[in-house]
């Protein structure tokens, strides 16, 4: 008799579709599926594109869906537990699971997170860890228990941040290492489960990104700058003459400047370099309101941005 599971995911993000189209081929009956919220699916993971998602392809199978503001509802956990699961699968998923839906499988419910547990507990694990400068991360499937990201490991993969991945480019990596642990889950899950309690040292616990976050702060060095836009092209920015600019593009560029961070060195066809606390940051291309991203040095030319100036 094959393992009845509901699958706890956001259907806007390409994470937590992979992760169900890896368990649809598994030999399991998944009697019900668990969207965010339409409020909770903003994410640092890649968005679908014209694929049909996660949640849409379970209406077509005759699933039961859900997509509760609160998944902790009395009325959720009925629904839930009517249809006696033995497993819950999370993945991408943006509510915090408590105690009395977390008793409703038979056996327990297991979450992927995206980083090496106990480390990056929390959101946007990926984000952080590139922002941070982190040489790898991956993926840690964990029993879900009542703290944040804290449950026992089950399987872990790991995988290289490389100097240029962006938050995309490392989910792409994580994904593909760690869509097969959906299939060995299923597998093991008739009692092979090995729980390992995660170490004591070494946790920590990221929050989601906030606006600040993205603002370019020329106290930094250059090269952190630069990881920072890479993570997230087009969303870093700074502001000037009253105008938010958002970096595409940059390079770090090692180059000594005995000026104030913030200071504007050079506009010129190679871009606009300004100074900060470690080096030079080059931006190379930037874009304006949702324009397409052009020349870092016409768009600074053009709001009379020149050399000497303080951004």
């Amino acid at each position: 008799m094959s393992l009845r599971i509901v699958f706890f995911g956001n259907s806007e993000n390409v994470f937590s579709n992979r992760h169900f189209d890896a368990l649809r081929q598994t030999p399991c009956d998944i009697v019900a599926i668990v969207d965010a919220p339409p409020s909770r699916r903003s994410s640092t993971n890649p968005a679908v594109s014209a694929v049909p998602s996660f949640a849409a392809v379970a209406e077509a199978m005759g699933i039961a869906c859900h997509a509760p503001e609160d998944p902790n509802a009395p009325e959720v956990i009925q629904a839930l537990r009517q249809l006696s699961p033995d497993l819950f699968v999370a993945a991408g998923y943006t509510g915090l699971l408590k105690r009395d839906i977390l008793a409703v499988p038979k056996l327990l419910a297991a979450n992927f997170h995206a980083s090496l547990l106990p480390a990056y507990r929390g959101r946007s694990p990926l984000f952080w860890a590139i922002r941070n400068g982190e040489s790898q991360s991956g993926l840690t499937v964990h029993v879900m228990d009542e703290g944040l990201d804290t449950g026992d490991v089950l399987y872990q993969v790991r995988v290289a941040i490389d100097p240029n991945d962006s938050v995309e480019s490392l989910y792409a990596k994580v994904i593909d290492a760690s869509v097969p642990l959906i299939g060995r889950l299923v597998a093991d899950a008739d009692g092979n489960l090995v729980r390992t309690p995660q170490p004591s040292a070494g946790g920590s616990y990221f929050s989601g990104a906030t606006e600040d976050d993205f603002r370019l702060d020329w106290t930094q060095p250059a090269e952190t700058l630069r990881r920072w836009i890479c993570a997230t092209p087009g969303k870093c920015f700074l502001n000037a003459q009253g105008v938010r600019i958002f970096a595409d593009e940059a390079e770090a560029v090692s180059t000594p400047a005995d000026l104030a961070a913030g200071t504007v060195l050079a506009v010129d066809e190679a871009g606009v370099c300004v100074v900060t606390a470690e080096g030079l940051l080059r931006l190379r291309r930037v874009h304006v309101n949702h324009n397409e991203n052009t020349e870092a040095s016409a768009v600074f030319a053009e709001l009379g941005i020149c050399v000497g100036g303080s951004l």
